[in-house]
C-alpha cells in the first residue's frame, strides 16, 4: 500500500487541466449573470427613487435656510423704508406691495404663451 496522498484520490480529469482553459465555468457565468441581473434592477428602481429623494432632502434644506433669510429681509426692507419715508408704517407697506406688482407685471409681460 502506498502512502502518497495523490495516489489516494482518483483524479476525475486525466487530461489535466488543459480542459479548463478552454471551458469556461458555468458557475461563473452564471454567478456574473445574477450579478448583471441584479444590478439592472437595483439601477432602474433605486436609482431613480434616490434622486428623488436627494431632491426632496436638498429642497427641504433649502426652504428651511430661505424661508428666515426672507422674513428677516423683508422685515429689515420694512424698516429701513419705515425710517427713510416720513409717516406712518403703511407707506412703507404700499412700496414694497408696488415694486413686487411691478416686479410681477415684468415676468407676465416676459413668459409665453402656450398654445
Amino acid at each position: 500500500m502506498s502512502t502518497d496522498p495523490s495516489s489516494a484520490v482518483p483524479n476525475p480529469d486525466p487530461g489535466g487541466s488543459a480542459n479548463d482553459a478552454t471551458e469556461p465555468d458555468w458557475t461563473d457565468q452564471v454567478a456574473d449573470l445574477v450579478v448583471e441581473t441584479v444590478d439592472k434592477i437595483r439601477s432602474r428602481t433605486t436609482g431613480p427613487i434616490q434622486n428623488v429623494v436627494t431632491a426632496s432632502v436638498y429642497g427641504l434644506v433649502a426652504l428651511i435656510i430661505v424661508i428666515p433669510i426672507l422674513i428677516a429681509f423683508f422685515a429689515g426692507l420694512v424698516r429701513f423704508l419705515n425710517y427713510i419715508i416720513p409717516g406712518d408704517v403703511w407707506i412703507a407697506y404700499l412700496t414694497i406691495a408696488v415694486g413686487m406688482w411691478l416686479i410681477g407685471w415684468f415676468v407676465w409681460s416676459r413668459r409665453k404663451p402656450t398654445d
